[in-house]
């Protein structure tokens, strides 16, 4: 297994190296924050399959920088969001309860200002710096926030990856940021036990 310097360092790579791309995933998330502020009422099968986007960018990243590890992984979750994604209704996105609203904001402001990694000149380039689409940890946060897209099998496929992410971050990385991950995740996890409640199993 790979000692956690080499892990920083293959992360710091990639944003070091592919910067622009994380510029690209800002504008793209600004873009829909923007459309669903304007009333744009997507789908959740349409918003469940955006959201796979980033998780394959993260994807395509690690396996060109040599992390076969976090490539695998994000790839399978990848095909996982598409194939549940697929099964979603196509009703219009509802809203959660309030206490879930704020934590999704919270976690995908968090993903967007994600400040890790990078040395920014200006507190402004927070704005479009963060490596969202680059590395696990942002990008979870931005896809966890907005909590599940109708699906309880999407629900627990992120709620795994956060989970997962999260512990790894803090625990064996030292990234001590990522403990908002892992809040994201067990918010996540309470709304899919409270949704289990209402279908009854």
């Amino acid at each position: 297994m790979l000692k956690s310097e080499d892990i920083i360092k293959g992360l710091q790579s990639i944003v070091n190296n592919y910067s622009a791309f994380a510029i690209i995933w800002h504008g793209i998330i600004y873009i829909l924050i923007a459309a669903l502020i304007m009333k744009w009422e997507p789908t959740n099968r349409t918003l469940g399959m955006i959201m796979s986007l980033p998780i394959l960018s993260v994807a395509i990243f690690a396996w060109i920088t040599g992390n076969p590890f976090n490539g695998s992984v994000f790839a399978i979750a990848t095909i996982l969001l598409i194939l549940f994604g697929l099964k979603i209704n196509t009703q219009v996105v509802g809203f959660s309860q309030l206490p879930f609203i704020v934590a999704g904001i919270l976690m995908v402001l968090f993903g967007i200002l994600y400040p890790h990694f990078i040395k920014p000149d200006s507190i402004f380039n927070y704005l479009y710096e963060s490596p969202v689409g680059l590395i696990p940890c942002p990008t979870l946060s931005i896809v966890i926030g907005f909590h599940g897209f109708g699906s309880n099998t999407i629900m627990l496929t992120l709620i795994t990856l956060g989970l997962f992410y999260g512990l790894f971050g803090v625990i064996k990385l030292a990234v001590h940021l990522d403990i908002f991950l892992l809040f994201g995740a067990i918010t996540l996890l309470t709304k899919y036990i409270l949704s289990l409640k209402t279908t009854g199993f």
